[in-house]
């Protein structure tokens, strides 16, 4: 059994289709260096070799959404992209908050 091809159906653009698109596109160019920006932000708070480092790092590699991660920590998600990014610090609350809903277990060493 053969697998179907998709189809790629072209057409012209309309004038308003086209105006909407070049909108669009100028929107995306002015938004590309901030988002540049914030992603290399992320990266560096990400490798930080601090306690919140280490957070960050397990936030990155858990399967729960940010809005569910904020949402267990009781924050707004933009606090918590705040965090990530290294704009923010965190209350020690909230991070047990967020250590908690991500398995970790504080003990004190003997």
């Amino acid at each position: 059994m053969t697998t179907p091809q998709a189809r790629r159906v072209t057409r012209a653009l309309t004038p308003e289709e086209q105006d909407r698109l070049r909108r669009y596109r100028e929107q995306i160019a002015c938004e590309l260096p901030d988002l540049a920006e914030r992603d290399r932000m992320r990266k560096e708070a990400r490798e930080e070799a601090t306690l919140s480092g280490e957070l960050r790092r397990a936030i990155h590699a858990s399967s729960l959404s940010l809005v569910t991660l904020a949402e267990h920590a009781g924050i707004s998600p933009l606090a918590l992209d705040e965090f990530l990014t290294g704009e923010r610090t965190l209350r020690s609350d909230v991070l047990d908050r967020l250590a908690g809903s991500l398995g970790y277990v504080l003990q004190p060493t003997k």
